[in-house]
């Protein structure tokens, strides 16, 4: 089964609520290969279970992999992990990174707004 198969199965056993089904599949697909789209989604799967620590890891993988990848996205994601494992100023650094970033695709506007939000919240 090629890389974007097990992509998509582990895709869809996301959208029905399986992420601990979902995790096996995506270990399988990064020892397949270093795409940021795997590390990213396996990150935000972890983050469903409540594996902040191994989420924040394989979400900062798939931003050092390529960092324009839904780079916005994936900080807020990488932010939100570092929080819940008591890494608060990791996740101010990750939102202030981020409130300052252009609008983009496919969050446009939303995403440094969150930023700015969670900053508010954190009294960064």
């Amino acid at each position: 089964m090629s890389a974007e198969a097990i992509y998509k199965q582990a895709q869809e056993l996301v959208a029905a609520g399986r992420h601990g089904d979902a995790v096996s599949l995506y270990k399988e697909l990064i020892a397949l290969a270093a795409d940021p789209r795997f590390h990213i989604a396996f990150g935000v799967c972890l983050q469903r279970l409540g594996h902040w620590q191994e989420s924040a890891k394989q979400l900062q993988r798939g931003i050092d992999l390529k960092p324009h990848y839904c780079e916005g996205d994936a900080r807020l994601f990488l932010a939100e992990s570092l929080l819940q494992s008591g890494q608060k100023k990791k996740a101010i650094e990750q939102w202030k990174l981020v409130a300052t970033m252009e609008p983009e695709y496919p969050s446009y506007e939303a995403v440094p707004n969150e930023a700015k939000k969670r900053l508010t919240e954190s009294d960064a």
